[in-house]
């Protein structure tokens, strides 16, 4: 599976990539499905593709197509893009991505890429901490796939408990503990976010201790909280939560996507400073007055 830093390399390069007269193919596949069924879906589209090229271009388009179809069979995860050019100056460059891709192709002299572009800004911020009365799971996700990045297990109480505690003395040091292994987990949390930039949190696992855990962030903590999912958490239940998670926060960078095109939609409506379309845009960053670019699939170009 590709990485944060590998992605924004491969970015670059496309973004770069020099024109020439032989036809680029952008393939973008969702692994949900059967691969019978990804594959034939790219063999229908190419099919149909190489009736725009004649001659030389579409051999190249053919070439480009069958080195395609040779890597699709090796393909994993959940999403893949292969970028492939044949001819003077070929190149192929597969990705596999551990998160759901929308299945589409494309064609044409450059490489089409705002969906990888997409797909860094949103999952290279999101963060899920698991806790429990036991434990806590602190997990980055980056581009779907999570590694647990810090485990803090909390201090066992009834191995210190002796024929001279009361009872109260033991609820009173427990409650201690509990404060202090909430404040734990918050510093954790906290310097995890702030060196990684991360922009959202999740918090899932018992109920009582999501939200305790929620109501001793600090407020820039809490305004970053975009879902939290009481379920309860054992380990066999970690990829179930994790789907959660995943789902969770795409619905919330979808809203927060939704209302960004709206505000600019509504700006552009009252005459405010705002544009809308390739030109427009193009223009004002030529001329240094842009201070919030919005890309969206449902903005007119």
């Amino acid at each position: 599976m590709i990485d944060y830093a590998l992605l924004r390399k491969h970015i670059i390069t496309l973004a770069g990539l020099p024109e020439s007269d032989s036809p680029v193919i952008s393939a973008y596949l969702d692994l949900q499905q059967p691969h019978a069924m990804a594959r034939a879906d790219f063999r229908a589209w190419a099919s149909m593709g190489r009736q725009t090229f004649t001659s030389q271009q579409r051999r190249d388009f053919d070439d480009a197509i069958e080195e395609i179809e040779a890597w699709l069979p090796q393909a994993q995860g959940r999403g893949a893009a292969v970028f492939a050019r044949w001819g003077e100056h070929p190149m192929m460059l597969p990705m596999t991505f551990d998160a759901p891709l929308e299945t589409h192709f494309h064609v044409g002299p450059f490489p089409v890429i705002y969906p990888l572009v997409e797909l860094k800004d949103r999952f290279n911020r999101f963060v899920v901490v698991i806790t429990t009365a036991e434990s806590a799971k602190i997990i980055e996700v980056n581009l779907g796939a999570h590694s647990v990045e810090l485990l803090t297990d909390r201090p066992a109480l009834r191995t210190r408990i002796g024929r001279e505690w009361t009872r109260q003395h033991y609820m009173n040091h427990r409650r201690d503990r509990e404060r202090a292994f909430l404040k734990e987990k918050v510093a954790v949390i906290q310097s995890l976010m702030a060196k990684r930039g991360h922009n959202s949190l999740i918090v899932a696992g018992d109920p009582r201790w999501v939200s305790s855990l929620v109501d001793a962030l600090p407020k820039a903590l809490q305004d970053k909280v975009v879902s939290e999912i009481k379920t309860g958490f054992s380990d066999y239940r970690l990829g179930e939560i994790m789907d959660l998670a995943v789902e969770a926060f795409l619905q919330s960078e979808h809203e927060e996507s939704l209302s960004t095109v709206e505000r600019l939609i509504e700006a552009v409506r009252v005459g405010q400073l705002a544009a809308i379309g390739s030109l427009a845009t193009l223009r004002a960053l030529r001329e240094g007055r842009v201070s919030e670019l919005v890309i969206s699939t449902g903005l007119p170009h």
